[in-house]
């Protein structure tokens, strides 16, 4: 059973269409002048453009029992504004059902933790000053061993979980925010895409997750993956699978 993940990491075509009452418009590779597999912040994306907006999703990436979460890049290129609203999100899980997943407002979980004091050992140096050993609670720069060590590893997680790159990568940014120095926290506003209105030559860009159902028996393991990615916008459905 095809999924995103498959999609992302095979390059195989899918078929584009734009069907029913509400304009659907699904990724289809062999449509180059729309669709395209591209790399934004070093993530690969599956990247549609039509009437002037432009939506990628990347791969979706299993964060639990409950949970796909899924970097998404909303750009406005033509004129006039489109509403961004990740509330009307909604993704199919791979089971024979097609079980439908739900948004999932992270950012709102987030708000209701207080960040923990920072401290010099949870401090985290901003990209100004990562690997300054002078400044009190930046690690020092990694040495030959270490890199040796950490690759081993990566490659081994890869081995065993092919999301696991994504994952980790992932995973730094959403702690990024409650481990860093003054001046360098990423806020959930910045974090996760948020509602918000794009005028021409303005984005919007974060993490959103899906939830599968309350009451769901559905068992999520690391390799499982998501069907099907609905993104509408301004009354357009831009539709990844």
């Amino acid at each position: 059973m095809k999924g995103i993940a498959f999609v992302l990491l095979t390059s195989i075509s899918v078929v584009g269409q734009v069907s029913g009452e509400v304009k659907t418009i699904v990724f289809d590779r062999a449509d180059v002048e729309h669709c395209r597999v591209v790399t934004i912040e070093g993530r690969p994306m599956l990247q549609t453009v039509y009437g002037g907006t432009s939506v990628a999703v990347g791969l979706p990436v299993s964060t639990g029992d409950r949970d796909f979460r899924v970097f998404v890049v909303v750009r406005q290129t033509g004129p006039g504004k489109v509403e961004v609203k990740p509330k009307e999100f909604s993704a199919l899980y791979s089971d024979p059902a097609h079980t439908r997943f739900g948004f999932y407002d992270k950012a709102a979980e987030v708000d209701k933790h207080k960040v923990r004091p920072v401290t010099q050992e949870s401090g985290i140096a901003a990209a100004s000053s990562q690997g300054d050993s002078g400044l009190p609670g930046v690690p020092s720069t990694p040495g030959p061993v270490d890199d040796k060590d950490r690759q081993a590893r990566a490659q081994r997680m890869s081995d065993e979980d092919p999301n696991a790159p994504t994952r980790e990568r992932e995973e730094a940014l959403e702690e990024k925010h409650s481990r860093s120095l003054p001046g360098s926290t990423v806020t959930p506003d910045e974090l996760y895409l948020g509602r918000s209105t794009l005028r021409q030559g303005s984005f919007a860009e974060g993490l959103v997750y899906f939830r599968k159902p309350k009451g769901s028996k559905l068992n999520i393991g690391p390799r499982n993956l998501l069907f099907e990615i609905d993104i509408p916008v301004n009354g357009i459905v831009f539709r990844f699978s």
